[in-house]
């Protein structure tokens, strides 16, 4: 079986190998999630993981959302396996859509999510499945668990990373795709070109 490669910016390889076997067989699971039911916003935190390195090291990219830093993949891999029983319970789609979240904020960062929950504070589709991340621990959002829009947002930009399109290009599908809904987006800035 030939693993597919997702394309990460520089040094961040490294950082999502331990997430590869995990991101393909729930890619490979298929299903679907329910839309949203209300705006929930419960939260677990995963296990903390201890910072190795320096935020400010070039070996961890700065997500520009906060304090936010990009995960190693030893974070990643002792987050989704200290995942909280809402993630593990969800459809292959939904666990997709957390497993993309956890490994590549830097891509969701840069969403937004059309499904109303600017008015519970989110800024991108990144706040549907974590909240903001500013410590060693990763706090588990509900919201994305039973959010259909929430999850398919972030499962389009999983499938256009493979595909190796642009953030561009990416933000102009989710725009073009679910932006022309009954709720408005969150308020989030356009990816640097």
């Amino acid at each position: 079986m030939i693993t597919p490669r997702v394309p990460t910016p520089p040094r961040a390889s490294i950082r999502l190998r331990a997430l590869a076997p995990v991101f393909v067989i729930v890619l490979a699971l298929g299903g679907s999630v329910s839309g949203c039911a209300g705006t929930q916003a419960d939260s677990v935190t995963a296990a903390p993981t201890p910072a190795t390195t320096d935020a400010a090291s070039p070996s961890k990219p700065q997500v520009p959302i906060g304090d936010m830093r990009m995960p190693t993949g030893d974070e990643v891999t002792s987050a989704w396996n200290a995942r909280p029983a809402f993630v593990e319970a969800l459809s292959a789609d939904g666990r997709s859509a957390y497993a993309f979240a956890l490994a590549r904020p830097d891509v969701l960062q840069w969403l937004p999510c059309y499904c109303g929950c600017g008015g519970m504070g989110h800024r991108s589709n990144l706040d549907c499945f974590f909240q903001r991340r500013e410590t060693g621990a990763f706090a588990f959002e509900k919201h994305g668990s039973f959010c259909d829009i929430c999850v398919k947002t972030a499962n389009l930009a999983s499938q256009m990373i493979l595909d190796g399109k642009t953030m561009g290009q990416i933000r102009a599908a989710v725009d073009a795709t679910f932006g022309g809904g009954a709720a408005p987006g969150t308020d989030t800035a356009l990816p640097p070109s």
